[in-house]
C-alpha cells in the first residue's frame, strides 16, 4: 500500500472525511473543538459522527453509537479522529472509556488536545493496548480547532476583523453613513457571525446604525446569533432613556448569558441594576483590548469579531488572528478610514503584518467586490 510518511493513501481518506464531518460544528460547539471521527473495519466505514452542540455527545461517542445503530460489531476497528480523545468527566463522560470498552484497536488522531483539563487520552488508550497514532493531518485539523486553540493555549479569544471599505480605504462618509458599502458577499459576514461566539462594535456603531449584530442566512436551518459585546467608555448607550429599545436586545440566544455584554468607564448603579436582566455591564476606569480579551475568556467566550468602527479597529489591529477585508469599487475621497486612529511612519507601517500572510482572495459574481483574507502563518497559537 502506498506509503505517505507513517500513514498511506487510505488513512489520508478517512481523515479528511473525519474532517468534513468536524466543519458541520463549527458555530454549534463553542466553546468547545469541533471535531469529527470515523471508524472503519474491514475497508468500510461502519460508523462516523461529529460533536454536534456544546453539552452534547463528542464526536468519538456519536461515532461508536452510530456503528451500534447499524449492528456493527467494533472489535478490531479503527477509528479516525481529528482532535485526541478526552479523559476526563466533563459534560460528557471519558470519550477513552467508550472506545475501551467498544473494543477499538487502533485509533488514529490527526492532533494532541492542548487542553490540560482534557485529560491524557493518549496514554489511557495505548495503556489499554490500543494502537495510538498521532500527527495525521494535524494543520488542517489545527485550522478548524483554531478558536479552541487559540483560547486553551494563550487564554484570549480568537480576534477577527471584519471591515467593508471603499476602494480608496473608507468605511463611511464624514458624516458617519457607513450602511451597505458592500452588499453582494452579504452570506460571508453572516456565516462568520454564526460561526464566532462573540460580536464587538463600538457604542457609536450601535448609536449611528442601530444594528441587529444577528445572523441571517437560511430560515430553514438553525444558526446561532453571536454574544454582543458593546465598548461604551462614556456610557452613551447606558443613558439613554431605555437602552432595551435598541435592535441589538431583540435577538440574542442563551448559548452563553443571553444578555448583551457592554464595557464602559461610566458608572450609575441605578442605571446598571434596571437594564441588568437584558445587559451584563462591566465597569472598569481603563478599558483596553488586553483587559476585554481577558475578561471575555474568563467568561468562556472562545472567538470575537470585531466588526467596527475605526477607533475599534485600529486598537484591536495588534491582536487581529485573522483580518475579512470587503472592498467595493467605489471611492469617497473624503471619509472615514478603517485605521486612522493608528499614526505610523512608512518604515513602521509593515511590522505589524509581519506574521501574517493573504490567504485568500474571493471576487464577487458581479465583480464589484472583493474579498482578502489576512490570516496569521502559524498555526502553532
Amino acid at each position: 500500500m502506498e506509503q505517505y510518511g507513517n500513514f498511506t493513501k487510505v488513512d489520508y481518506y478517512y481523515m479528511k472525511r473525519a474532517l468534513s464531518l468536524a466543519k458541520k460544528g463549527i458555530g454549534y460547539v463553542n466553546p468547545n473543538p469541533p471535531v469529527g471521527a470515523v471508524i472503519v473495519k474491514e475497508g468500510k466505514i461502519i460508523g462516523s459522527g461529529y460533536h454536534r452542540a456544546y453539552g452534547q455527545h463528542h464526536a468519538e461517542r456519536v461515532a461508536i453509537i452510530n456503528a451500534k445503530n447499524n449492528g456493527a460489531d467494533l472489535r478490531g476497528a479503527t477509528m479516525y479522529v481529528t482532535l485526541e480523545p478526552c479523559d476526563h468527566y466533563g459534560k460528557t463522560p471519558p470519550c477513552t472509556d467508550a472506545i475501551i470498552e467498544a473494543g477499538i484497536s487502533k485509533v488514529v488522531v490527526a492532533t494532541r488536545d492542548p487542553n490540560p483539563a482534557s485529560g491524557d487520552g493518549t496514554t489511557k488508550l495505548r495503556n489499554a493496548g490500543i494502537d495510538v497514532q498521532i500527527g495525521l493531518m494535524e494543520e488542517e485539523a489545527k485550522n478548524i480547532m483554531r478558536f479552541f486553540i487559540k483560547s486553551v493555549t494563550n487564554r484570549i479569544p480568537y480576534v477577527t476583523i471584519k471591515y467593508a471599505a471603499t476602494l480608496d480605504g473608507k468605511i463611511a462618509d464624514l458624516e458617519g453613513n457607513s450602511k451597505w458599502i458592500t452588499n453582494t458577499m452579504r452570506k460571508i459576514v453572516h456565516k462568520l457571525r454564526h460561526e464566532h461566539m462573540a460580536i464587538l462594535v463600538g457604542a457609536n456603531t450601535i448609536l449611528k446604525d442601530n444594528p441587529y449584530l444577528n445572523t441571517r442566512l437560511s430560515e430553514n436551518i438553525k444558526y446561532l446569533n453571536p454574544i454582543k459585546i458593546i465598548l461604551d467608555r462614556e456610557g452613551r448607550i447606558l443613558k439613554l432613556e431605555d437602552p432595551t429599545n435598541l435592535n441589538i436586545f431583540k435577538t440574542t440566544d442563551n448559548h452563553c448569558f443571553g444578555k448583551v455584554i457592554l464595557f464602559t468607564s461610566h458608572k450609575d448603579d441605578s442605571r446598571v441594576k434596571s437594564l441588568e436582566e437584558k445587559v451584563m455591564v462591566i465597569h472598569s476606569e481603563e478599558i483596553t483590548p488586553k483587559f476585554i480579551l481577558k475578561t471575555l475568556h474568563n467568561l468562556r467566550i472562545n472567538s470575537l469579531l470585531v466588526e467596527g468602527g475605526s477607533e475599534i479597529f485600529s486598537q484591536f489591529l495588534g491582536f487581529a488572528d485573522e483580518i475579512y477585508a470587503f472592498y467595493a469599487l467605489k471611492v469617497l475621497g473624503k471619509g472615514l478610514d478603517v485605521f486612522s486612529c493608528i499614526n505610523n511612519s512608512l518604515e513602521d507601517s509593515g511590522k505589524q503584518f509581519k506574521d501574517f500572510e493573504i490567504s485568500k482572495l474571493t471576487v464577487s459574481q458581479d465583480k464589484k467586490e472583493f474579498m482578502v483574507v489576512i490570516k496569521r502563518c502559524s498555526l502553532e497559537l
